[in-house]
């Protein structure tokens, strides 16, 4: 069992990292920024190649700001790791869980998708935790398409029960079922973190969708 204080090392190591990869893709996308202007100056003048640079220099500047966007992702998500409890907003928490899974779904054919909610719905609880248990159920739902599908993830504004909702697309979304999921480790991962979060979950049978509610107190 991994403690606290180890919990806390690794995320300010991780945030250490991160932040020193964003200063070198700032150095980066200023020399790109400097070719791109030397560039325009010799647009009209006699220059060999010159659409393969300004090919060249857009395409860096699109992996310079994709590289930008998965470093402070992942820096926010080692900063969960700060404080065992935290106020934070749950359309945060999706946002930063898809973000950061969205690939390894993609890896196994399935489209991860979030969406929030116009206002925030704030949380007293442990970010890191949650977004473990999320990520593990998602997880479970994914091996359990064994093959290619979607899950679309909601924000549910429940004043009573603020929560999240799943639902399943895809030629083995009919394949995601209570039965199915509670066959993977994954599963019974979520489950024990669920409980210590106090998060109740639910099948709805009129539309198959997975739900999520949090007590807002955890």
């Amino acid at each position: 069992m991994v403690k606290a204080n180890e919990l806390a090392f690794f995320g300010k190591i991780a945030a250490g990292v991160t932040h020193e990869l964003n200063n070198v893709l700032a150095v980066i996308n200023e020399t790109n920024g400097l070719m791109a202007d030397l560039l325009a100056v010799l647009d009209k003048a006699p220059f060999p190649h010159w659409e393969k640079f300004q090919r060249s220099v857009k395409k860096i500047d699109e992996q310079v700001q994709r590289g930008v966007e998965i470093t402070s992702g992942f820096n926010r998500f080692a900063h969960s790791v700060d404080y065992p409890l935290v106020d934070i907003d749950l359309n945060t928490i999706l946002t930063r869980t898809v973000s950061l899974f969205r690939r390894f779904a993609a890896l196994l054919n399935v489209e991860l998708q979030g969406v929030v909610c116009d206002l925030p719905i704030m949380l007293f609880t442990s970010a890191f935790r949650v977004q473990m248990a999320l990520t593990r159920a998602i997880e479970a739902f994914i091996k359990s398409m064994g093959g290619s599908g979607s899950i679309l993830i909601k924000v549910k504004n429940d004043p009573g029960a603020p929560g999240l909702d799943f639902y399943f697309g895809g030629e083995s979304c009919e394949k995601v079922s209570r039965g199915a999921v509670e066959e993977f480790a994954e599963w019974h991962e979520f489950e024990e973190l669920a409980a210590v979060l106090d998060i109740r979950h639910a099948w709805r049978t009129s539309d198959g969708a997975f739900a999520l509610s949090f007590s807002g107190r955890n």
